[in-house]
């Protein structure tokens, strides 16, 4: 078993001061046990966050489009749970203020399409954005149950169950569990989705008696997993929540891949295209990943406790 080094933290903390933006910085800082206090994870997200309750302004970096989008709540909302936010902090009056107002922009502003918010907005088509962000049926088939059940798991953890949005998520989650159980063809996007929402209501010991739905998403992994990292199928630690022995097998293989691919530079590379090549901020937004990516990666080994 493999880990990554104190040495090599030491110099992926001084390249993040380096290369990545503000928000990846914080959140690295954060996970990695320095001084930073977690509340400043908000004061990033706040500087994301539209006067609608939404995200926007590139918080996810494929899409430079100001203005509100569901997936960027999606990624706003991603972030808070790395970070351990839950309805605990509902006294925390940043954190309050800032996921009442995200959750009036979801289910006040957003008209619910087969039980699912399509995550792009038309707006897109002025800003740069990769191809899956473009404003069309294709992609909101393509993504499936995410971010929408992602989101609805979140909102489960956020909020108190007194809270009129706790109450409406818990309603589209019984509606997209029974999608998701009589939905025969899946792909990456659903299962990420699916491994997201039962992630959040253990941690917020909802009981929605999801053990029909472990199974199906445990076979439905099992199924189209890849274990070539270099591609873009789903692979073990997209799903990382859920519990299995061969899954957990096969996430042990790519952690040490993980570990192994640390670029020379100290963080982890990042080569992915946008699939359209006619935005010149594709360069830019390549680099931005490197921070962000090397958040997610370190996030991952710290979870399956990894790091020395």
């Amino acid at each position: 078993m493999k880990f990554l080094t104190k040495e090599t933290c030491e110099k992926m903390s001084n390249q993040m001061q380096l290369k990545a933006r503000d928000i990846d910085v914080c959140l690295y800082n954060i996970l990695d046990g320095s001084d930073m206090p977690r509340d400043f994870i908000l004061d990033c997200l706040l500087f994301y966050q539209n006067k609608d309750g939404g995200f926007g302004n590139g918080l996810f970096i494929d899409n430079y489009n100001p203005n509100s989008n569901v997936y960027s709540v999606y990624e706003a909302f991603r972030i808070l749970d790395m970070m351990n936010f839950s309805c605990n902090d509902s006294k925390n009056e940043l954190f309050d203020s800032l996921i009442n107002k995200a959750g009036n922009y979801l289910y006040n502003r957003h008209i619910l399409i087969d039980n699912k918010w399509n995550f792009n907005v038309e707006t897109n088509k002025d800003f740069a954005h990769a191809k899956i962000f473009d404003f069309n049926e294709e992609n909101l088939k393509l993504f499936g149950l995410h971010p929408t059940m992602d989101i609805v798991g979140y909102t489960l953890l956020f909020f108190k169950p007194t809270k009129a949005y706790y109450k409406k998520a818990y309603n589209l989650a019984i509606k997209l569990m029974d999608e998701y159980l009589n939905k025969k063809e899946v792909n990456k996007y659903d299962l990420i989705a699916v491994d997201s929402f039962i992630n959040s209501i253990k941690k917020a010991k909802i009981d929605l008696n999801t053990k029909k739905i472990e199974e199906k998403l445990i076979e439905d992994i099992k199924n189209i997993i890849s274990l070539d990292f270099n591609d873009d199928l789903l692979h073990p630690l997209d799903a990382m929540y859920i519990k299995d022995d061969k899954l957990d097998e096969a996430r042990q293989k790519e952690l040490d891949y993980l570990i192994d691919s640390v670029a020379s530079f100290g963080l982890w590379d990042y080569k992915k295209s946008w699939g359209n090549g006619i935005y010149p901020e594709e360069d830019s937004a390549m680099l931005k990943w490197i921070g962000a990516n090397t958040v997610n990666n370190y996030y991952k080994l710290k979870y399956f406790e990894r790091i020395e």
